[in-house]
């Protein structure tokens, strides 16, 4: 698993044509629209699966004085007609807010909202790499996307100007 998730990552970033700078701080502040999102399930030898589908919509902000906003979500979701469609919407996002440090290109982020209280039991920790206008995050752990599961995602971010 751990091969298959280095090389997505190695192919995220190298799509950029811009080289990959050392991270730091200042290279991530700015407001980010999603481009893509791959989950790996521990344990599953299928594919990596696209939990949002081939388009999902997400906007990630990061301030200067370390606070973040991520949103994401599949791009066909619609009003609930009842309570069960409101029940499934919240398969079919993830939200939260929160405080972040960086050290190195180790972002971990002190969630202080988020639409799963998975979120919030355990600091985020994600590791980023920036190219030019993209900015390639992985993710581990448990997730609010497979409940119990133990995943590994690659995001990829483009800069919005």
């Amino acid at each position: 698993m751990r091969q298959l998730w280095l090389s997505i990552l190695l192919v995220a970033a190298l799509a950029s044509s811009a080289r990959a700078a050392p991270p730091t701080e200042q290279s991530i502040v700015g407001s980010w629209r999603l481009i893509s999102l791959q989950s790996i399930v521990e344990g599953e030898e299928a594919s990596p699966r696209q939990p949002f589908g081939d388009h999902p919509f997400g906007r990630l902000v990061i301030t200067a004085d370390h606070h973040m906003m991520a949103y994401i979500a599949k791009p066909d979701r619609k009003p609930p007609a009842g309570p069960a469609d409101a029940a499934a919407l919240l398969q079919s996002m993830i939200a939260y807010t929160g405080k972040f440090d960086i050290e190195g290109d180790k972002f971990t982020t002190t969630v202080d909202g988020a639409w799963n209280e998975v979120f919030k039991s355990q600091k985020q920790v994600r590791y980023f790499v920036v190219a030019g206008d993209r900015l390639t995050i992985r993710t581990g752990g448990e997730t609010g996307v497979i409940p119990g599961k133990k995943t590994v995602g690659v995001l990829v971010w483009e800069r919005e100007h």
